[in-house]
């Protein structure tokens, strides 16, 4: 996912390569069970799968391969497109989790991105679990810049399941983007003073938003460094000090490569 202030703050720049994969640690109700389960190979790299959902069912669609960058479409009952996804939390499968407006029998379309290449697959689609559907809700609220939305739902997402490092993340790039929108629209960044925009944002952001978004990056390290990813845990630590100083640490201060 690309989030959307990355662009504008420098410390948040590396946030999309840093989240790495999503991960799924919510319990599956009793009435979340499978729907579709499905293990193929695309040769050529499409292959369609009817399935019918009824209006106000929120259902998952999650493709997985190891061998190609997997790409799933969901075609609705009058033929038209409803939902479609590509990379899914910083990986190169694919998740579609949609709440369908109408009943009726749709098309799941299972793809490789260039359209050509094939391979090994697994395909599931089942009722989407409360921690699925506020991550989906929180990552469609911060994309459309509703940022206080998309700190709710990344906060519900929390209570529900506090083991995914890309919540986290995700909370804190919506309350940085909150934070520098109302910096912003107070006329607060002024061109002619020395420090760069960063450091003036840096420097006026208020001490508990500061908190917060130090707060949730350091946990999100600190689950980086317990799935046996040190070295993002150590980026993520870097960028803490950044928001926290204004400086990045000395590159000799960096821990030796094992």
């Amino acid at each position: 996912m690309k989030y959307v202030f990355s662009r504008t703050l420098g410390l948040l720049a590396t946030i999309a390569t840093l989240s790495g994969g999503f991960w799924l640690g919510a319990t599956l109700t009793a009435s979340a069970q499978s729907i579709l389960e499905e293990q193929g190979n695309i040769e050529p790299a499409l292959e369609e799968y009817p399935i019918t959902i009824e209006a106000g069912d929120v259902i998952a669609i999650i493709m997985t391969s190891e061998d190609f960058d997997t790409v799933l479409s969901l075609i609705g009952p009058d033929g038209e497109e409803v939902a479609f996804n590509d990379d899914y939390g910083g990986t190169l499968n694919s998740r579609i989790v949609y709440e369908a407006e109408a009943s009726g029998d749709y098309i799941i379309q299972s793809m490789a991105f260039d359209g050509q290449q094939g391979g090994d697959f697994d395909l599931e689609v089942r009722l989407a679990t409360a921690y699925e559907m506020a991550f989906n809700q929180a990552q469609l609220s911060l994309e459309a810049q509703d940022l206080e939305g998309a700190i709710a739902a990344y906060s519900e997402a929390i209570e529900l399941d506090a083991s995914n490092p890309e919540v986290f993340l995700g909370r804190a790039d919506a309350y940085f983007g909150q934070a520098l929108s109302e910096w912003e629209a107070a006329g607060n960044f002024d061109e002619d003073e020395a420090a760069s925009f960063e450091e003036q944002f840096l420097e006026d952001l208020d001490p508990e938003i500061r908190d917060i978004i130090v707060a949730d990056f350091e946990t999100a390290a600190d689950l980086y460094e317990a799935e046996g990813d040190p070295f993002t845990a150590q980026s993520l630590r870097e960028q803490v000090q950044y928001i926290e100083t204004g400086e990045f640490p000395d590159a000799t201060g960096a821990p030796p490569l094992e």
